[in-house]
């Protein structure tokens, strides 16, 4: 029996099992980076994303390139790929900066903002049911940067931008979920991302030591690890069902942040952190699905 008739079968668990696996991988890749962040640099860390992702499809490529060539519309898969470019820059730019959870965090806020991704550029009417967990999701989103305190800091914003870049994605597959072809996303999101990544990573190449460059490596592998779990994990489910397993990558990134820097929230802090992760949940859940 072959892999993916396997993963194409409809089956809950197995598709909350496969995205939490994905959040795991998307999770210690953004340790990773917040671990090597002063031995590298961001436009590096993107080059072997990309590139080393495109070298680890490639057997694939050969076998059915005719159909990873193959788009219904080309403006979205360009689009998507330069979001989801977006979005992995401001994150690695965020934990140079800030706490791993909380860049994880608020890179999660991304839900919050979708529903005026769709009002502003679908026309989409806000559901009033949302109202009140779009305004829990944003005094969370106050605790964790506390404004006394950190109002102005550069890496919450970062990771703020990270989440509305990711809100911006989300939409868009939304709009071509039911045209989803695995092979052709990965192609055009690698391909895209290493062109645009290979002149700033060549002006600004630094990787200091042997334990960077595998690191880097590991980068790239995750990336594609993790993009090929949430893929078929999503395809078991409805979106409402396994979205809300996003959050477990606060967990995971908690755990991380513990063992490894041996920092944990604070009271307010892990207050911000239900409020963002329950009003998260909640406009997933009251959603409407995607159409078509």
């Amino acid at each position: 029996m072959k892999i993916t008739k396997l993963f194409h079968r409809h089956d809950l668990k197995k598709g909350i099992f496969l995205v939490i696996l994905a959040w795991l991988c998307f999770s210690t890749l953004y340790m990773v980076a917040k671990l090597i962040g002063n031995q590298t640099t961001v436009p590096t860390m993107l080059f072997f994303r990309n590139v080393l992702g495109l070298v680890i499809i490639a057997p694939f490529l050969f076998k059915k390139w005719r159909k990873a060539l193959e788009v219904k519309n080309l403006k979205i898969v360009v689009a998507r790929s330069l979001l989801g470019l977006l979005n992995l820059f401001f994150i690695f730019l965020a934990v140079k900066k800030i706490s791993l959870v909380n860049t994880t965090l608020l890179n999660n806020s991304a839900p919050l903002f979708v529903p005026f991704v769709l009002w502003f550029w679908l026309r989409v009417p806000i559901n009033h049911k949302m109202w009140p967990a779009i305004v829990t999701g944003f005094i969370g989103i106050a605790l964790i940067l506390q404004p006394d305190k950190r109002i102005f800091n550069l890496g919450a914003a970062y990771a703020l931008a990270s989440g509305i870049f990711l809100a911006l994605n989300l939409v868009m597959m939304r709009l071509t979920s039911k045209s989803e072809n695995l092979i052709s996303f990965l192609l055009y999101f690698f391909l895209i991302g290493a062109v645009v990544t290979i002149p700033f990573a060549l002006a600004d190449w630094k990787i200091e030591s042997l334990f960077t460059l595998i690191a880097l490596l590991s980068i790239g592998l995750l990336s594609c690890t993790g993009q090929v779990l949430l893929y078929y994990g999503m395809k078991q489910g409805k979106a409402h069902q396994l979205a809300p397993f996003t959050y477990s990558m606060v967990i995971f990134s908690g755990i991380y942040e513990w063992l490894i820097w041996g920092k944990v929230p604070d009271l307010i802090a892990y207050i911000g952190i239900i409020l963002i992760i329950a009003s998260g949940i909640w406009i997933v859940i009251i959603s409407p699905p995607a159409k078509g």
